[in-house]
């Protein structure tokens, strides 16, 4: 069934227009919508229906769906819509190294974490959420009015690295049926440059050669290889789960501090659900700013960068320096196991952290669509709080505390079997690795027994 629809001439470019006007409307519901009250801030951002669906729907499906099934969000993503009109009009600039290097890609999302998020607060002020969502539009078509291609999708997007990390865990893969088949074909119009800028049935844009995939990083399944094959010979299928990270996958650098972002991101989203890790967690933040007599949004900037940035890196830095000490790995190496090793982990905790914010976010709905601004009904729960009905909470509550758990103990399984899988004969560097896990997995099993069962 996904075979034929991504076969089909107009099913995919309909969900992106589809999308693409989702996409704008919700920018339409958030745009006028601000407070400077940070209190009112917290509430708003459930009650605002574009900025209830935005952060609390839109974003967790991303993840979830990158974790199942890989880049599949990228194939009805309005901005890959966006960018690819814009490169048919554009002057079609070949990208540079830096943009070829993956660390735009890198510091866009970082950005958007430290400023966007922990400085500005645009995921609970919607008046900001939609400037933001607007400025990746518009860097959406400038990037495709400069470069050739798919520059934005490729070298740009923010989540593009999330996106491609994740999906080396899904038991999906685009592949070609029969590699003698692309190796007779004569015209490759799936890579041809005369099919670069066609609307529908483009040759691949992002630089890839599908009879040459051997994972699902960069491939972001746009379907357009599908129609452009003449042969018939593209498919999508089931295969062994996480079965790129028992392959020898290479990483960036910017792939590898993408991570580590995304590494201390996770840890903060999870830690802070309980106020006792909270508080154990902004020890050291809380510490710097009242040291420096930093207040304000600023003091958000200062706790992102410690906790985002700083802390994974000592993490991380402190066991690639005993796999280089011991193991005789290189830096890369020794970080890129690290990587393979926490990344089972990290994306479970992901998925729980979706879970959470979904779930919590039900009673809201009751009010979302008849108070689309999300005003009134903010000030009403200010007043009254007890106007929430979270009786389904109760009942969802122990559910996702199981599959919490079990999540977490599968992915501990997962990570241990990955490394003892990783291509090198050194005992020490994958002992290392499994330590690090181990660490790095019982801070979340402590954690979220002591808060959601005791």
């Amino acid at each position: 069934m996904i075979n034929k629809l991504f076969k089909s001439k107009y099913f995919l470019i309909s969900i992106q227009f589809t999308a693409l006007l989702v996409f704008v409307m919700l920018i339409y519901g958030a745009i006028g919508i601000t407070t400077n009250d940070s209190d009112f801030a917290k509430v708003l951002r459930n009650t605002n229906l574009s900025n209830l669906i935005v952060w609390s729907y839109w974003w967790p499906l991303i993840i979830v769906t990158a974790i199942l099934f890989g880049r599949f969000w990228c194939t009805i993503c309005p901005m890959e819509l966006v960018t690819s009109f814009a490169g048919m009009l554009g002057l079609k600039r070949k990208p540079g190294k830096l943009l070829k290097s993956g660390w735009v890609s890198t510091l866009f999302y970082a950005i958007i974490l430290v400023v966007g998020i922990h400085t500005l607060a645009i995921h609970r002020i919607p008046n900001l959420m939609a400037i933001y969502m607007l400025i990746l539009f518009g860097v959406a078509v400038v990037a495709g009015l400069i470069w050739e291609k798919r520059t934005f999708c490729t070298y740009i997007c923010p989540i593009g690295h999330l996106l491609g990390l994740y999906s080396l865990l899904s038991n999906r893969e685009l592949r070609v049926i029969d590699s003698d088949v692309c190796a007779n074909c004569k015209t490759k119009d799936c890579i041809s440059n005369k099919n670069h800028y066609n609307f529908i049935g483009r040759s691949c844009t992002s630089e890839l050669y599908p009879a040459k995939l051997r994972d699902n990083k960069e491939c972001i399944l746009c379907g357009e290889c599908h129609k452009s094959c003449t042969h018939d010979n593209i498919t999508i299928k089931k295969r062994k789960l996480a079965a790129d990270l028992f392959s020898k996958i290479k990483l960036t650098w910017a792939e590898i501090a993408f991570f580590m972002i995304v590494n201390g991101f996770v840890v903060y989203e999870i830690f802070s659900e309980w106020s006792v890790t909270k508080k154990i967690l902004m020890a050291l933040p809380n510490w710097v700013n009242n040291s420096l007599n930093i207040s304000g949004s600023f003091a958000g900037t200062i706790k992102a960068i410690i906790l985002f940035i700083l802390v994974p890196l000592i993490f991380f830095f402190a066991f690639a320096l005993i796999k280089k000490s011991f193991a005789k790995e290189n830096w890369k190496n020794s970080f890129s196991q690290l990587v393979i090793a926490l990344l089972p982990i990290t994306a479970s905790m992901h998925l729980v952290k979706a879970m959470l914010k979904t779930t919590s976010r039900i009673p809201y709905w009751e009010y979302a669509t008849t108070d689309i601004s999300g005003v009134k009904t903010a000030q009403a729960i200010i007043t009254n709080p007890a106007i929430l009905d979270k009786g389904i909470l109760l009942t969802i509550s122990p559910i996702i505390s199981v599959v919490a758990i079990a999540l977490l103990i599968g992915a501990l399984i997962l990570s241990i079997i990955i490394i003892n899988k990783q291509p090198t004969k050194s005992k020490t560097s994958k002992t290392t690795s499994i330590f690090a896990v181990l660490i790095y997995t019982s801070m979340f099993l402590i954690m979220i027994t002591a808060w959601r069962l005791f």
